[in-house]
């Protein structure tokens, strides 16, 4: 269970403090400074620190247990334990090797010594190149919550098409907004996703690790979408049938404070012995909001099966959506370590996972990179006094673990934060994973989002308004209701979940990028195209509409949750801070494709020159197919006049056209040489307002 520890008298006498701008008294405190990583902020496990050794005394301790261990690195020091702290091997040991994870140790000792005064003992000996707390990992939870069981049998509003046969689409305007669900709402204000499920509806390749509560596996929305082990859903109980390290890991693992009590594990890991077998908790998705559940929803519930909600990259209706795989790291009140979190990393790396969707992050005010990590940058020379959890984020994402056909690498998303603050919160805010921001229906910030430095992109988070029974203003997706009321002791209790409800904050707008980019990696299998992890991060940030051109400056009301009154806030602090823009996904898929996208306003005759993609001296014949002619509300069709292209879209839709010509014939002579037929396929993606040069893509 989560203890609550004070750090701030002890650290007070020690002077650790984050920015290590105070000299440290005692000769042994001077050590500790030079080695001591992660900064001190948080609560932490009682009677455990992550202690990083040199390669000869990590290698003598894995082989020999304690008596392979040196007497000068205890120096007297009483240890009740001293273990790997990643409990499974990692698959790929010479990546794990790379990044240092074989140093690592978690170190056990009496629960009422202070971390830090252990900390100063073990810092004596030049066995120990770092030290770090082992700290409960902080959730970004959502701002607000409520069951939509009852309200939806109320709400009105919403558009009339629908692309799925879920009952409850019409009330997620995060997927798609034309305007009709309230008059507050600006059509455009989604995730651009209705035209994309043209394309791919996902595929079950690409499976997503949920980095939170876990996912109800029963929900009648998410059933058929979750990760499913075959080989220990076949097994027996208790038994470790596929062999990876962890029992019983069904749907994913429950990582929140399972090593501390493996004793087999403690036992066998020193004694030259090939480790037990990890055995958590059962997946647990009551205990706590349901908050990973709702996340999962919004990413990959399973689409056009008549129940529920749609998602973003949940199939079409035929199998074909991605996969979700539980990482437990938050159960209620128990929080998962930094330890059990990096091990989360390592296990979805290992068990393949390609996206690591993660709303949560660290809170206290850390503005730099170097202050949360101490180590560096992510091809550098630093890697060596990276944080454990750090170097686990590290691992999963390097190319030499690639867990889909179509990437390089793997990539991480996080929440960048409810706190109103002017940066990301960590580690989204790191240079190598996205940290993703929230707007509302009408595209403007949401008042609680953190902004500004280290913020990556935006995607629908939803607001509510604080007004009584009116929450459609929020984000609809699966949920748990009643999980704040806690567990009944085993899930096998609970039965067929059919719950869904709302929530709102930056929580729920990670799941949107994280829904976009598999979608997007689906595609890129369909396509047969493969991408390094940068370039699709980079298609990814470059796949937005602008949305600092909704925002007029001046103040603005919010109904801010916390304090449970109407606030004003400045709405130019966040004009130019909410990333690149908010994500798209069909000029995602657009640039996957490599088809050209060109942005045209609504209502207006936008003009597009030719010339930017091909040459505008040739006669072109224009095609355009049904489903984007009623996407993009054509009641005209376009036309070339003088090397531009001329459309009008009345509808906010997306859509492709193609242009075919022919070059090389000889029209003087009949039957003479014949010509070479050719097509340029663009796309066009029709939005509330375009910028001045067409915002080419």
């Amino acid at each position: 269970m989560k203890k609550f520890i004070t750090l701030l008298a002890v650290l007070a006498v020690a002077a650790v403090s984050c920015t290590k701008e105070t000299a440290l008294q005692s000769a042994g405190q001077q050590t500790l400074q030079s080695k001591f990583i992660g900064g001190t902020d948080g609560e932490t496990v009682p009677g455990t620190l992550l202690v990083k050794l040199d390669e000869n005394a990590a290698e003598a301790l894995r082989k020999g247990g304690f008596t392979g261990l040196s007497s000068d690195i205890l120096n007297g020091f009483k240890a009740t334990s001293f273990t790997p702290a990643i409990p499974v091997q990692p698959k790929n040991a010479k990546v794990a090797r790379k990044y240092g994870l074989h140093q690592w140790f978690m170190v056990g000792f009496d629960p009422q010594t202070s971390p830090v005064a252990a900390a100063e003992i073990l810092a004596k000996s030049a066995r120990v190149s770092s030290i770090q707390l082992n700290r409960f990992v902080q959730p970004t939870t959502a701002e607000k919550a409520f069951e939509a069981d009852l309200m939806l049998t109320k709400a009105t509003g919403g558009p009339s098409e629908v692309a799925f046969d879920d009952p409850h689409a019409v009330h997620q305007w995060n997927l798609h907004n034309d305007g009709s669900i309230s008059d507050k709402a600006v059509a455009g204000a989604d995730v651009g996703v209705k035209e994309a499920w043209r394309l791919t509806g996902g595929d079950p390749s690409v499976v997503v690790a949920i980095f939170d509560c876990a996912v109800d596996y029963r929900h009648e929305d998410l059933a058929d979408a979750v990760w499913r082990n075959e080989a220990e859903i076949a097994g027996k109980s208790d038994v470790d049938d596929d062999g990876n390290g962890f029992i019983d890991d069904k749907y994913g693992f429950n990582f929140v404070n399972c090593f501390a009590i493996n004793a087999d594990y403690i036992n066998s890991s020193l004694n030259g012995e090939k480790p037990a077998a990890i055995k958590g908790s059962a997946l647990n998705s009551i205990a706590g909001s349901g908050h990973g559940t709702h996340v999962a929803g919004i990413i990959g519930a399973t689409n056009n099966n008549g129940k529920g909600v749609s998602s973003i990259a949940g199939g079409t209706g035929n199998g074909d959506g991605v996969r979700l795989m539980t990482c437990q790291i938050f159960q209620g009140s128990m929080y998962g370590s930094d330890a059990q979190n990096a091990a989360a990393f390592i296990y979805a790396a290992d068990n393949g996972a390609c996206i690591a969707q993660c709303s949560y992050g660290n809170s206290n005010i850390i503005t730099n990179d170097d202050l949360y990590i101490n180590g560096g940058e992510m091809d550098g020379t630093k890697i060596s006094s990276s944080t454990l959890e750090n170097a686990a984020l590290r691992y999963f994402l390097d190319p030499a673990n690639s867990n889909h056909e179509s990437m390089e690498g793997n990539m991480a998303i996080f929440a960048a934060g409810n706190h109103k603050n002017p940066y990301s919160i960590y580690p989204g805010a790191l240079s190598y994973v996205i940290s993703v921001t929230a707007f509302g229906w009408d595209f403007l910030p949401g008042g609680y989002t953190n902004y500004g430095p280290g913020c990556k992109i935006s995607a629908p988070g939803g607001e509510w308004s604080g007004v009584r029974d009116d929450y459609a203003g929020m984000i609809l997706s699966t949920g748990v209701s009643g999980a704040a009321q806690g567990s009944p002791g085993v899930e096998t209790e609970r039965g067929e979940s059919k719950n869904y409800v709302y929530m709102q904050g930056t929580s729920m707008a990670c799941p949107h990028v994280s829904g976009v980019l598999a979608l997007g990696l689906s595609y890129a299998k369909k396509l047969g195209k493969k991408f390094t992890r940068e370039q699709m991060q980079s298609m990814l940030l470059t796949s937005v509409t602008d949305i600092d051109q909704f925002n007029k400056g001046g103040s603005r009301s919010f109904y801010d949750v916390s304090s449970g009154n109407n606030i004003s806030i400045d709405m130019n602090r966040y004009i130019g801070k909410m990333g690149t823009g908010a994500v798209d996904a069909w000029k995602f898929l657009m640039a996957i494709e490599g088809t050209p996208t060109f942005l045209a306003e609504a209502g207006q005759t936008a003009k597009i020159d030719l010339s930017r993609y091909c040459s505008p001296s040739q006669t072109y014949t224009i095609s355009v197919d049904d489903a984007a002619r009623t996407a993009l509300g054509l009641e005209t069709d376009p036309v070339i006049k003088d090397g531009f292209l001329e459309i009008r879209c009345t509808k906010i839709g997306s859509g492709k056209m193609t242009l075919s010509a022919s070059v090389g014939k000889d029209n003087e002579i009949e039957n003479g040489i014949g010509g070479m037929s050719y097509t340029r396929e663009i796309s066009i993606a029709s939005r509330p307002s375009a910028t001045s040069n067409g915002g080419w893509l």
